[in-house]
């Protein structure tokens, strides 16, 4: 199987998993969804949909930084990127640690932590492939139209 092709199926399935988990909190989830109007993840649809929705710009965002930048650049807005998915996932960590959110559910606890770990997991594959892989050479005139047709 490509290893893009087997990618781009480790996190359709990451999402899926992700939007069903925090889709399903129980009664006392339920009624903090519908009390704080987290209307995007009021039912499955709309929670895979804000799933993808995150996962889908973040792979743009990676993808056009790897290719119109050069690959020191990319890694180092990567590492920006991993940096601020750690601490989004510490927030997440302390936040469903209190007792309020402590008692919503398994299922979407382990949902709202899901999220972050699987951006964490996106750009630290892009920082890999930016950090080892072959450098790309932009000369200075080129517009970028020419630079993306000799790549």
């Amino acid at each position: 199987m490509n290893k893009r092709l087997s990618s781009i199926l480790l996190l359709v399935v990451l999402s899926v998993t992700d939007a069903y988990l925090l889709a399903h909190p129980n009664i006392i989830g339920r009624l903090g969804v519908l009390l704080y109007k987290h209307s995007y993840i009021k039912n499955f649809p709309r929670a895979l949909f804000t799933v993808l929705l995150v996962v889908g710009i973040s792979i743009l965002i990676c993808e056009g930084l790897f290719r119109y930048t050069r690959h020191k650049t990319a890694a180092r807005w990567y590492l920006l990127f991993m940096l601020i998915s750690v601490a989004w996932f510490v927030y997440v960590f302390l936040t469903f640690s209190s007792f309020a959110y402590r008692i919503t559910g398994k299922a979407f606890i382990y949902g709202a932590h899901l999220l972050p770990a699987t951006l964490l997991g996106v750009y630290a594959r892009y920082f890999v492939k930016a950090q080892f892989g072959k450098p790309k050479k932009i000369q200075p005139g080129n517009s970028l139209k020419q630079t993306v047709d000799n790549a």
